[in-house]
């Protein structure tokens, strides 16, 4: 008997023990699943957020009379949120890191993106008070000029043109109108040199005053302004997102080998068993629902309501010869940009919603958005044939139909890529970039000539040659002689960029310098070579010029290099030419500016290289002061036979030197040429008929 009752302790004690596992495993998942939904949702309605608060901004940018308290309340209720999150115990703890450090990083550029909204606000302010002031003004000046008056008319003429051009500029958000804001201002200026009458005059003062303010704030405010527009900060959002459900994922399969443990542990408490089942069995019902729920959000896009990457990646394994089609929608950032974020997602939406419809039942398709404006396409493939009557359809339904979107038409256009091929979403990829880049094709269905591993590996095996050479001192300079055409001898030379290889190769250029610039590293390469120049430099009393592109200059990291070893160098400085490539685009004159006014304060001298290759802004070159410029070969090689390219290059020698600069003809290959420039005036000739690039100066391979 006492074995009995010990017995039936040790069984009660279990049971005890199996009923407090169970229940504490059944709170501990309910409470996994609510706080992991809850997060879920929190990031969800973040965005959204988000999304508001740049339509606010939007508004505030166009409506003459608006409160900004709703931007910063707006703002206040993001960063709580944001604060909300990053204290959460659940995203605080190891297993979401990456969602914590994401969150970090994107509250971190909420800050940044802050400081801009409130400095827009305040530009925003100073804008809308000299645009409504400006109207007013024009209507005083109604009332004190007199119409009859030749140049009181002229005047008042002014200020309607002015106020309409203001209204553009502002309303249509255009920078291209401060050109002609600027001339009305210079008008307004001459024609206020000749008015006498004291109330006139302050009249005009006051709007010449407006007209400056505006000129002055409005290219800033126009930035803040796309800056805040811009989705990066979404992107940003929609990556922590993205890492918070796969972490999410993760942890759920945790709990779960947590509450199989549990379960065992239950399965010993003998005498309970039965009872708890009955008991927990609608909890368990009630939990798998949740664990369903979850479970679909971590493969469902919240937006679309169509399957997410993580669900195409887990359907593709089980597949036995998968094909997937790449619908990509084109120029959905100008839709964003033109009519707002919503209806971008309502557009993406009704693209779904598109696809599900015209993608044939035949085909055991699934669709999928994969991010962004790319859907997805996933089916066992058959034949090419089948691929592209589906492709075919697919674009016919697009192109020949208006979508009525939330009340608004708007014709929608698509780019294909599709694959069959192994590594299949990275080739369909390829064949979309490869659609993307045409201009006559709407699709393209990979072959082995898309293929970009073999680009892709030339670039990381020049990058590998880049950081060598750069840290083993192997960027070398090789010299070309630049000949003055009047005295007939050697007056500068230029230093060309060679890497050295660990065989003793010597690499020219088209080896590394595309890489290098796509990689950022170009910066490096032209500080290296400027460094080799100098050595040779201090011991010589000859002229060098140096290669260096618009992206160094408006890196900050490699801008400060250069000056730096401008300081270095002081005392041959004065010896050194900067030669910038004119074909490159160059949009921040103001920093360009600025660099040039650096190294002209060391002596240093400026020169457009490939001058002519591209577009050239006269008006620009002239305010840079620049120095030389270099005619681009592709004008001089044909330069002996082709009258067109003989007429650029007279225009071009006449323009430098009405405007006081110095002409280098490039390219001069053969005594033909050497002639012709000669003939028509230019200043300096280079080109192999008159030196090759070598390591060694012309003058020191004479004496060996």
């Amino acid at each position: 008997m006492r074995w009995l009752g010990l017995k039936v302790l040790a069984v009660l004690f279990a049971a005890l023990f199996g009923i407090g596992l169970v229940l504490y495993q059944q709170n501990f998942l309910k409470q996994s699943f609510q706080n992991t939904e809850k997060i879920g949702n929190s990031f969800r309605v973040l965005h959204t957020e988000f999304v508001v608060l740049q339509r606010i901004v939007l508004q505030a940018s166009h409506f003459p009379y608006f409160d900004n308290d709703t931007v910063l309340d707006q703002i206040g209720t993001i960063r709580q949120r944001l604060d909300t999150l990053t204290k959460d115990p659940l995203l605080q703890s190891p297993a979401f890191a990456q969602t914590y450090s994401g969150l970090e990083r994107a509250r971190n550029r909420f800050e940044e993106l802050t400081k801009t909204v409130y400095e827009f606000l305040t530009l925003n302010a100073s804008l809308k008070n000299s645009t409504v002031y400006l109207p007013t003004l024009a209507l005083k000046a109604y009332e004190i000029f007199d119409a009859h008056g030749r140049r009181d008319h002229r005047i008042t003429l002014l200020l309607s043109k002015i106020n309409a051009t203001i209204f553009l500029a502002k309303n249509a958000l255009d920078e291209s109108f401060l050109k002609e804001i600027e001339g009305y201002r210079e008008q307004l200026q001459k024609l206020k040199n000749g008015v006498v009458e004291e109330e006139k005059m302050r009249l005009l003062q006051a709007l010449i005053g407006h007209l400056d303010l505006f000129l002055n704030i409005f290219p800033k405010f126009h930035g803040d302004l796309e800056e805040i527009l811009d989705t990066s900060f979404r992107n940003e959002l929609e990556d922590v997102i993205g890492r918070f459900q796969v972490e999410s994922k993760r942890e759920l399969r945790h709990i779960n080998t947590v509450g199989d443990l549990f379960l065992l542990l239950y399965l010993l408490s003998i005498l309970i068993v039965l009872y708890f089942i009955f008991r927990s069995e609608k909890e368990n019902i009630e939990l798998k629902r949740v664990r369903d729920q979850l479970q679909k959000s971590l493969v469902t896009d919240h937006l679309t309501g169509l399957e997410n990457r993580e669900a195409y990646l887990m359907r593709k394994k089980g597949m036995a010869h998968p094909a997937l089609i790449l619908v990509n929608i084109d120029r959905f950032k100008h839709i964003n940009e033109f009519y707002g974020p919503r209806m971008g997602d309502r557009v993406l939406q009704r693209c779904a919603e598109i696809l599900k419809e015209i993608v044939p039942m035949s085909l055991q398709a699934h669709i999928y958005r994969l991010g962004g404006d790319d859907f997805g396409i996933l089916y066992e493939f058959r034949s090419r044939e089948r691929t592209e009557r589906v492709v075919r359809e697919i674009l016919k339904h697009f192109h020949e139909r208006t979508f009525d979107i939330d009340g608004i038409d708007i014709d929608l256009s698509i780019s294909i890529g599709a694959s069959y091929a192994p590594r299949l979403f990275e080739t369909a990829d390829m064949a979309l970039k490869s659609t993307k880049s045409s201009k006559r094709r709407r699709y393209t269905i990979y072959d082995d000539s898309l293929d970009m591993s073999e680009k892709i590996s030339k670039n990381i095996r020049a990058l590998k040659q880049i950081k060598r050479a750069i840290s083993e001192r192997d960027i070398l300079p090789y010299f070309q002689p630049i000949i003055d055409l009047k005295s007939k001898t050697v007056a500068k030379y230029e230093a060309l960029a060679r890497i050295r290889t660990k065989s003793g190769e010597i690499l020219e250029p088209a080896h590394f310098l595309e890489a290098a610039r796509e990689a950022k590293r170009s910066g490096e390469l032209t500080a290296a070579i400027l460094q080799r120049t100098f050595e040779v430099a201090k011991d010589s009393e000859l002229i060098f010029s140096v290669n260096i592109s618009a992206g160094d200059i408006l890196n900050i990291l490699d801008r400060q290099n250069i000056l730096d070893l401008l300081k270095r160098y002081r005392d041959c400085a004065t010896r050194i030419v900067f030669e910038i490539v004119e074909s490159e685009e160059i949009e921040d004159y103001e920093t360009l500016g600025r660099f040039l006014d650096g190294v002209r304060a060391y002596g240093c001298r400026v020169a457009i290289d490939d001058f002519g290759s591209g577009y050239s802004n006269f008006e620009k070159l002239l305010q840079l002061q620049i120095d030389i410029l270099k005619i681009d070969g592709s004008l001089i090689r044909n330069l002996d036979h082709d009258a067109h390219a003989e007429l650029v290059v007279r225009t071009m020698v006449e323009f430098a030197a009405s405007a006081g600069l110095e002409t280098v003809a490039e390219y001069v290959h053969s005594e033909a040429i050497y002639r012709k420039v000669t003939q028509l005036g230019v200043d300096y000739a280079q080109g192999f008929f008159l030196g090759r690039p070598s390591p060694k100066l012309q003058h020191e391979k004479e004496r060996e």
